[in-house]
């Protein structure tokens, strides 16, 4: 098992542990406030240059000719994804889709495939199998190693948010918590997420809906990635499938 080092930050009121492991760093801190709302953004078009970014669900890469990168279904183990089984968690292929468990609070474990990109499209199916409401999930970007990296996240209670972290120093962007949205199913219902990294642009796409747009351009490369985390209570898993990196 890896050994851990404990590093604690603070943002707004919230508080979370920030660990790293040796084979996958695991890191968050963001105050949700679930008395503030957000109504989702329909329009999927950039105010500037009128560029769509977004990938319409009925025109998905495994149903058309679009620019694939990469692509993995989960089907056989060869995607190259890292892969751990410990008692504190969980990353792995099973059952034709891709597992991830934390197993401890206020952490977050995340799995990558070893690719380089710049400007993506994610997309990816995740459902809930156990676990708190209160948790995380989404996909990573541009990530370039332990202390650099975009993640773009909501949670199985209708929460979302997108983070980055930079020289090991982590915040939300253009948020000061984590809002809510309807256009997640909560519970146990999968969600279709997609994640655009374009340029300085990052948005979050959930089930079709625009739910945020932000700008930021302390990144601009790196690897892709799934990831998985708890707040204050452990336990959170996530099936995912359909992993598709479309080119904007």
């Amino acid at each position: 098992m890896a050994s851990l080092k404990i590093v604690s930050k603070s943002l707004h009121e919230h508080q979370l542990f920030v660990p790293f492991i040796q084979y996958q760093s695991i890191m968050i801190i963001m105050k949700r406030n679930k008395k503030f709302f957000i109504l989702p953004l329909i329009l999927l078009i950039l105010m500037t240059g009128c560029t769509q970014l977004g990938i319409p669900m009925d025109t998905l890469p495994w149903v058309s000719n679009d620019p694939i990168y990469f692509k993995d279904s989960f089907e056989v183990t060869s995607g190259g994804w890292m892969t751990f089984d410990d008692d504190i968690g969980y990353a792995g292929y099973d059952g034709g889709g891709f597992r991830i468990w934390a197993g401890i609070e206020n952490y977050q474990f995340w799995s990558v495939p070893g690719l380089n990109f710049k400007d993506t499209i994610i997309h990816v199916r995740a459902k809930k199998i156990s676990g708190p409401e209160n948790n995380l999930f989404g996909v990573m970007c541009r990530y370039q190693d332990d202390a650099n990296y975009y993640a773009i996240v909501l949670g199985s209670d209708g929460y979302y948010g997108i983070f980055k972290t930079v020289e090991g120093q982590q915040s939300l962007i253009a948020q000061k918590h984590m809002d809510f949205s309807a256009a997640i199913q909560q519970g146990n219902s999968e969600n279709e997420i997609q994640a655009v990294c374009q340029g300085e642009h990052l948005l979050l796409i959930v089930n079709g809906e625009r739910l945020l747009h932000v700008t930021d351009g302390s990144l601009s490369q790196g690897d892709v990635g799934l990831i998985v985390g708890n707040f204050s209570e452990p336990g959170t898993e996530i099936i995912f499938d359909n992993f598709i990196v479309a080119k904007p």
